[in-house]
Order: structure tokens, then C-alpha cells, then sequence
């Protein structure tokens, strides 16, 4: 059950929802499980009835590596949203509006001035929907979505393909339940999805039983070179868009690494990733496992998007190794 202040927000959309046609539906760039699943989930929740058109947008497609949850595409990346003109938008797992991309910069108009529902559970939410179902104790986004459909009361409507993407979204934020997240909520609402025979084997084979060649190639070269202070407890490494090349992969590629392998590094206590995109850009994702760091502190510091033990950050105008010392400057600070 949610608490007092988002159960009013629940019953808020409850009454949009039940007076719109017309719903657009969109993730952040990069979409991960969690983004996908919800927004998937939702998207095929809504086919069950005939009144409504509902629009699934990113600036993306679905990434090849979720594709085999869904033969059919059903993200539209050159809608023109002017002429659909939604009367209600749902966004799902996203932070903040920089995570919109293309679609929100070229639509900030109709984004404003249309009914907007955050779904989300990131702490570093800004609620810059007119309804904010935000809830930081939950796992997932799809945890939040399987509440919401369990409150609305369309559990009569659930089919294995919907079970499937509500629970890729809470493994793989959860890291298939080994992260702290994994609350005994989470594990309730897992075992009340499986009800609904999902697809559970094929997500664990696909999104972590299967690595492409070129990819453990680039994780070779991160794991060889990694770097470590404090006696190993905090490990790191950075990676220039040349590795990328080199191994023919690109930065999504890092998928998992830190999750899959550092992870299980002994009296590891705070690591992660610094990488260089294409535009120049570098990105980082930090991991946490105790309170050795803070992250509330540590991530003010930054623009970017947290949890209590993750995060992420997207800095410009920099090399990559200049973000690698200021990091390192801070941590040391803090610890």
C-alpha cells in the first residue's frame, strides 16, 4: 500500500485516466529493464481497452538487448506529437527532464501544458509531473506499476507478456535480488507477478547468462587495468572512447560489468566507471555497498541522478581523466 501523500496522487491519475484517449507514454534515453518493463508493461495494459490510443516515444528504439521480450517495436521515435495531441503523458523511471532527450527539447510546449504523471523511484526525482507517484522505497519503476495496477484494480487483465516486463524491470534493478534495494516488498511483488507465469528463465538467460564476444574483449581490458586506493576498498577505472573502438563496442557495452564483476571483488566497499561517449561527453556510474561514502553529499557536487548506494552523472567540457582526478579529489574529501 502506498503512503498517504502518493495514494492521493493515485487517486488523481485514477480520475485522468479514466476521462483521456489519448495517452502518450515515454522513458529516458538509454533505456534500461527498468524504464523498458514499465513502460512496456503499461503500454500492453492499456491495449485491454478499446477507448484508448495510446503512443510509446523515445529518442530510441528498443535496445537489441530487451528485444527478445517483444517481437513488435512499439516505441515511435518520429511521432509528431503536436498532431497527436495527448491529453495525458506518463513518463516512467525517469529522474529528471534531461533523461527525455530530443522528444522533450523539440515538445517542452506540449509537455507543459498537457497533464503530466511521474511514475519514478529515484531520490534525486525533481516532481515535475502535475502528478507525482514517486516512491523512493520502492525497488524498481515496475514494482511502482504493479502497485498502481493492483490499486486500479486490473489484475484481471495481467497475461504472462505483461508479468514479463514488470519483472525484468525489478531483476535488473534489483541485480536479481543481490543489491539493497531488495526489500521484502520487492520479493512480494515478484512473487505475486510469477502468479502470472512470466518469462523468468529467458530474462535471466538473455540479460545475464549472454555476453558477446567483442564485449567481454572491452570488460578484459577495464579488469586488467583497474586502479584502487584505501587498501582496495575503493576500485575505479576510465575508459577513453579509443577503447571502445578498438574492441568494437560501444559504451553500452559497460552493461553489467560493475554489477556482474566488481562486485564480487573481496573488501570492496565503494567502485565505478568513468567512460567517454561519442559526443565527448563522459559519463560515470558509482557503486556503493556501505555508508564509506555519503552519497547525498558526495552526488550534490554533480548534476546526475541517485539512489542511496548508485549513481549517475554526465559531465561536459572535460577530458576524461581531469573528471578521474576531480572524482578521486572529492572521495578522498569525504572519506
Amino acid at each position: 500500500m502506498f503512503e498517504w501523500n502518493i495514494q492521493n496522487e493515485i487517486w488523481k491519475f485514477k480520475n485522468y485516466l479514466k476521462n483521456s484517449q489519448k495517452i502518450l507514454l515515454i522513458n529516458h534515453r538509454r533505456m534500461d529493464g527498468d524504464a523498458y518493463g514499465s513502460l512496456a508493461g503499461f503500454y500492453y495494459m492499456l491495449q485491454k481497452f478499446w477507448n484508448y490510443k495510446v503512443i510509446a516515444t523515445n529518442d530510441e528504439i528498443t535496445p537489441e538487448s530487451f528485444q527478445f521480450l517483444d517481437e513488435n517495436q512499439i516505441f515511435d521515435t518520429d511521432i509528431a506529437l503536436a498532431d497527436f495531441a495527448p491529453e495525458l503523458i506518463i513518463s516512467f523511471d525517469v529522474a529528471s527532464l534531461e533523461q527525455l532527450g530530443n522528444v522533450y527539447k523539440n515538445n517542452t510546449s506540449l509537455f507543459q501544458n498537457t497533464t503530466w504523471v511521474n511514475i519514478d523511484h529515484h531520490i534525486s526525482n525533481n516532481l515535475f509531473g502535475n502528478i507525482n507517484i514517486v516512491d523512493t522505497s520502492a525497488s524498481s519503476t515496475c514494482e511502482i506499476v504493479w502497485d498502481i495496477i493492483k490499486d486500479f484494480e486490473l489484475e484481471k487483465y495481467m497475461d504472462a507478456k505483461i508479468a514479463t516486463f514488470l519483472l525484468t524491470g525489478i531483476i535488473t534493478d534489483t541485480n536479481s535480488f543481490f543489491n539493497t534495494n531488495s526489500s521484502p516488498k520487492s520479493l512480494q511483488s515478484a512473487s505475486e507477478i510469477m502468479k502470472f507465469q512470466p518469462r523468468h528463465q529467458d530474462i535471466i538467460i538473455n540479460l545475464f547468462k549472454k555476453k558477446p564476444y567483442a564485449r567481454l574483449k572491452l570488460w578484459g581490458h577495464i579488469l586488467e587495468n583497474l586502479k584502487d586506493i584505501k587498501n582496495g576498498k575503493i576500485v575505479w577505472n576510465s575508459v577513453p572512447q579509443s577503447l571502445f573502438i578498438q574492441t568494437k563496442t560501444t559504451d553500452k557495452d559497460i552493461s553489467g560489468l560493475i554489477d556482474e564483476f566488481l562486485t564480487t571483488l573481496d573488501g570492496l566497499e565503494v567502485w565505478f566507471l568513468l567512460y567517454e561517449l561519442p559526443d565527448k561527453k563522459i559519463k560515470w556510474s558509482f557503486r556503493s555497498k556501505t555508508d564509506l561514502v555519503d552519497l547525498n553529499v558526495f552526488c550534490s557536487k554533480w548534476w546526475g541522478w541517485w539512489h542511496a548506494r548508485a549513481s549517475w552523472f554526465v559531465v561536459e567540457g572535460k577530458n576524461i581523466y581531469e573528471v578521474e582526478q576531480e572524482v578521486i579529489y572529492e572521495l578522498q574529501k569525504l572519506i
